[in-house]
């Protein structure tokens, strides 16, 4: 029966049954609402479990991870704790670990180089080592370093004894166990104070260059027994500038390191063409005449211990002189900077990174980092330096050289730098003119009969092709062993005779 037949037909059943029919309708859709509120919120239960386990594993991670950095913050304390016990036994035996003196016989040394540097002062001793080993043929000497990384250098690049001296207290124990008589010092280190403690040896400063710095004429000279200086010069320097001195102590020996300079092979500084003009005719480049560059040596030197002593012309003229000379075809640049350049001062360690850098990605010029910068000048044609040792070197070549004007820095000495009567100076003023002024030397070595002069000046007249100075600088260390033993004799019978109270 259909829907329309059972309501005429029975209206009342019709009624009846629709309202049933609604009512399941109903409770159907209340039934699945509350299964579909029921899953939502078994999915959110299911959701947050999820979210709690993630949590309970970081936390189970971050708890890992705090445990191991305890334990490896207990393990390194640890650690810490037994080399803090173990460091006075270490110390003991440092000297005997790193070389066997058990092993080795040091009674036969008499004569001592003592260092305190770092490996950027490295240079310091290298300039020496042509010196020392004319030195060593005659008496073996033994090297005390107080840095294991330059013990490790000079092990390995000399044939000397080296000891490594991390303590005072090793300085003085291999002082006592042993009979140096003469002990020499190439800087003013502050550690040198410790060596100096020995009594009963001579104390010799060689130093490591001679210049026009107020380094070289330090009230420091004094700690020790003799000063060896170049030539009059240095004696000028210090007959000058100190206010109380004994100047029977300054004795001169020359610059030996200049008779020992390594070798090296000549610079590719490429060519440039020379247009020549022919009898009757234009210029002609096909007869172009092709002739070496002229190799420019620029050696800037570092900005010092303190301001006075801060001679870098880098800040003010560094990269002028670099890119002008760059741009120039006739000439070919080596830069050489100080190892210690940009130690002390950031703008001058970025200005030198920036030029060596330039220099990488030219083919007209190149950086030189390392090895003696005396063995570049057979090599070179003209040379730029600051106030520095390397230019007082430089004289004995022989040829022009420029020296940037940074004197108004030297404030506390009385003389005038001698230096600048051997070099055209150059100042602030001239400084965007360096290729002609360079041209000009090049050409007419304006100063060479004063620079002749002011070589003897700073260098002595010593026959430096015979080794004379070497000769000297030995034959004097002989003389001040025997000088020793005659004080440690006669100190001996002083004290035999000697009655207190």
């Amino acid at each position: 029966m259909s829907k329309l037949t059972k309501l005429f037909k029975h209206p009342i059943q019709f009624f009846l049954d629709a309202g049933k029919g609604k009512k399941k309708a109903a409770e159907k859709k209340a039934i699945e609402k509350k299964i579909a509120a029921a899953e939502k919120k078994a999915v959110a239960a299911e959701k947050k479990a999820a979210a709690a386990e993630k949590k309970a594993v970081a936390a189970e991670k971050k708890a890992a991870a705090a445990e191991k950095k305890a334990a490896e913050k207990k393990a390194a304390a640890d650690k810490k704790e037994t080399e803090t016990k173990g460091t006075k036994t270490m110390l003991a035996s440092i000297i005997k670990s790193i070389i066997p003196v058990s092993n080795v016989n040091l009674s036969h040394i008499e004569i001592v180089l003592y260092f305190d540097g770092k490996m950027g002062n490295i240079y310091q001793v290298q300039q020496w080592i042509g010196t020392l080993n004319e030195l060593h043929k005659k008496k073996p000497i033994l090297i005390i370093t107080r840095v294991k990384e330059v013990y490790d250098w000079l092990s390995a690049h000399t044939d000397f004894i080296v000891v490594y001296c991390r303590t005072i207290n090793d300085v003085i124990e291999l002082n006592e166990e042993n009979n140096f008589k003469c002990i020499l010092y190439v800087n003013n280190g502050a550690k040198n104070f410790q060596s100096l403690i020995n009594g009963r040896a001579l104390h010799v400063h060689i130093n490591h260059g001679e210049s026009d710095k107020t380094s070289t004429i330090t009230n420091q000279s004094k700690a020790y027994d003799y000063v060896f200086i170049v030539g009059d010069a240095a004696y000028d320097k210090y007959y000058l500038n100190l206010i109380k001195k004994d100047m029977s102590k300054y004795i001169k020996v020359g610059r030996p390191q200049l008779e020992h300079i390594e070798r090296i092979p000549p610079f590719d500084s490429g060519y440039v063409e020379i247009p020549t003009v022919e009898e009757n005719s234009l210029m002609s480049q096909e007869n172009a005449q092709k002739v070496p560059r002229k190799v420019i040596l620029y050696a800037p030197t570092w900005e010092g211990t303190h301001e006075s002593m801060n001679f870098t012309s880098l800040n003010d003229f560094g990269m002028a002189i670099v890119q002008q000379l760059l741009a120039h075809p006739d000439y070919y640049l080596v830069y050489k900077p100080h190892p210690n350049t940009g130690s002390r001062d950031s703008l001058t360690k970025k200005i030198n990174e920036s030029i060596i850098k330039l220099l990488d990605k030219n083919s007209k010029g190149k950086a030189i980092l390392g090895g003696d910068i005396n063995s570049l000048y057979e090599h070179i044609d003209l040379a730029i330096f600051d106030n520095s040792a390397v230019a007082i070197d430089y004289l004995l070549a022989d040829k022009p050289m420029l020296m940037t004007d940074m004197f108004y820095k030297v404030k506390d000495r009385e003389s005038k730098p001698t230096i600048v009567k051997a070099a055209r100076m150059i100042t602030e003023r001239e400084m965007y003119g360096i290729p002609m002024i360079v041209a000009d030397e090049l050409e007419n070595d304006n100063l060479k009969d004063e620079r002749n002069k002011v070589r003897r000046y700073f260098l002595g007249d010593f026959n430096y092709a015979k080794k004379e100075s070497t000769h000297k600088f030995i034959s004097t260390l002989f003389d001040i062993c025997d000088e020793r033993d005659h004080l440690v004799d006669n100190l001996k019978k002083i004290n035999e005779d000697y009655t207190i109270l």
